[in-house]
């Protein structure tokens, strides 16, 4: 019998049959960064990940960067699950009360994408979150507060 293909997104139920769990393009190390400058992505997010790969490698950041891309059909959870937390929320309190204040550092437009960063601590480690600006979101907070900080 063969052996089933190896895919990093495959989870077996409780039954012992396969499934594909949703995932989101995460690159967290020198080699997944790498990694991402090889995929077959739609143009507009391979230019962004290009350019913002070659800079974090060339301030020499490889090593203190994870960075996350958000498509139209990522949720909440999913970022959760990958990062530990949610830029929507900060010690309790969520975007769209009158005392939530934004904790990113640093938030850019490109056509077609928001990205925003935290910087970690002093050591130079940072989360950059690239974000497609879809109407059709499954995170529409996360559009919004986009939208409203660029």
């Amino acid at each position: 019998m063969a052996e089933p293909s190896t895919i990093t997104n495959r989870k077996r139920r409780p039954s012992g049959a396969f499934f594909l769990e949703s995932t989101m393009l995460s690159f967290y190390d020198r080699a997944s960064l790498r990694h991402a400058l090889k995929l077959p992505l739609r143009a507009d997010l391979t230019e962004l990940l290009h350019k913002r790969i070659h800079q974090i490698f060339n301030n020499g950041l490889a090593d203190l960067t994870h960075l996350l891309v958000i498509e139209a059909g990522d949720t909440e959870a999913m970022m959760r699950h990958e990062v530990g937390f949610s830029p929507l929320e900060d010690e309790g309190v969520r975007y769209g009360s009158p005392t939530f204040i934004p904790r990113w550092d640093i938030m850019h437009h490109h056509i077609g994408w928001f990205e925003m960063v935290f910087c970690i601590g002093n050591s130079g480690f940072a989360i950059v979150l690239l974000i497609e600006d879809a109407q059709n979101s499954s995170f529409p907070d996360l559009q919004a507060a986009c939208r409203a900080g660029s």
